[in-house]
């Protein structure tokens, strides 16, 4: 039986129809998401630990445990087409806040060097789970180890540091805890301003758990003076106070926000009598095409403000890709129109609400303002989607 020859050019012409739509369908729009949580469970693996108080010579051993699990991630991320290593680990880092710049770069180096000597030995198995025998290139056969790029003995506080190991062949080994090489000496350098970075982050976190305002009053401090002058305000403490806010856009995008815009915010309390507030913040977006406005951060928080007391705090968006493939979708962009749109970062609003109705409100500027306006019931900041 032979099929008609304009019957078999139209099945062709299908045939390429379909995997042409394939090749144009749009990306996965769930994968972002799924690179999020892998870098997640990266970032809980890596951790953080406080430099040692001294040389811990038993700290490598669970520090090896440890770098095998990091890289074990690296591993079935790079063979399941996932994020690159190094991509991975950059995401990974992003969600450690509590890491300052020094330790997150020699992390990085120090991970990705034990995943790149791990792969090149083939020193992961078919299912990708570590073993310490080399099984390619030369030295078939070796055994390998983790050890301290600068000894405990060298520098004692980083020696329950994952960012000072590294992986060597055990005939390789040092041999000598007080030797040091040129190499690692410029490494230790490197380990001490790491070391001195998490000694600062430490301090100014214990301050910030304390601190309540400008003057050095802890919380406690602040409560008590707070509810003294309560006390003595008696019933006008309860009054609609007088309350001035401002916002300051003071950052935009780039490698040091990690891609954030940054929003710094001033309450003050000119009333002659101490008040509670609610204060409430937001950072807007608009799309590319349409123009349309979305909420891209929100911060509420009570404020207990003592009379002419002033407060201020930050409220951050969340990094700038975060919202592209949303507003893209909403704007409803073709492939082409994708690949030229960009975030845009609108502006501000704040209101402050206390118990007898709405202090006082302002956006950066007419338009913004006009989305917690009491008086423009068509505006709502409540109504704009949330990006």
């Amino acid at each position: 039986y032979v099929l008609n020859p304009e019957l078999m050019y139209c099945c062709r012409r299908l045939i390429l129809i379909f995997f042409s739509a394939l090749l144009i369908l749009p990306p996965d729009l769930d994968a972002a998401s799924r690179y999020n949580k892998s870098a997640q469970s990266l970032a809980r693996t890596l951790g953080s630990s406080s430099p040692a108080k001294k040389n811990d010579q038993g700290a490598i051993g669970g520090l090896g445990k440890k770098m095998i699990s990091v890289i074990e991630i690296l591993e079935r991320s790079y063979r399941t087409s996932g994020p690159t290593p190094e991509s991975l680990i950059s995401k990974a880092l992003d969600f450690r806040p509590d890491m300052g710049r020094w330790e997150k770069l020699m992390l990085s180096n120090s991970v990705l060097t034990a995943w790149r000597e791990a792969n090149a030995l083939g020193l992961f198995d078919k299912n990708g789970k570590f073993r310490t025998e080399v099984s390619q290139g030369r030295g078939i056969g070796d055994r390998v180890m983790f050890e301290l790029i600068v000894s405990g003995e060298n520098y004692p506080p980083a020696s329950n540091q994952l960012a000072n190991v590294r992986l060597v062949r055990e005939s390789d080994k040092r041999t000598d805890p007080k030797a040091i090489t040129p190499r690692e000496q410029a490494t230790r350098e490197q380990l001490v301003k790491m070391i001195d970075e998490k000694g600062d982050l430490a301090e100014r976190k214990k301050w910030e758990n304390h601190k309540a305002n400008q003057l050095g009053q802890t919380s406690n401090d602040h409560e008590q003076l707070w509810k003294a002058e309560v006390e003595a305000a008696g019933e006008e403490a309860r009054a609609m106070p007088n309350i001035r806010v401002t916002g300051d856009t003071e950052a935009t995008p780039s490698h040091a926000t990690k891609g954030r815009w940054r929003v710094n915010f001033e309450v003050i309390n000119n009333s002659t009598h101490p008040t509670e507030v609610k204060v409430e913040a937001w950072l807007v977006g608009h799309t590319w095409k349409k123009r349309d406005y979305y909420i891209m951060a929100k911060s509420e928080q009570v404020l207990k403000l003592r009379r002419n007391q002033a407060f201020d705090f930050d409220v951050f968006t969340k990094s700038e890709g975060s919202y592209k493939n949303r507003a893209d979708d909403h704007d409803e962009l073709s492939k082409a129109e994708r690949r030229e749109s960009k975030v845009r970062f609108r502006g501000y609003a704040i209101r402050v609400t206390h118990e007898k109705g709405i202090v006082t409100f302002t956006g950066n500027d007419q338009r913004l303002a006009s989305f917690v306006d009491p008086s423009v019931d068509d505006r709502s900041i409540d109504s704009l989607p949330k990006f």
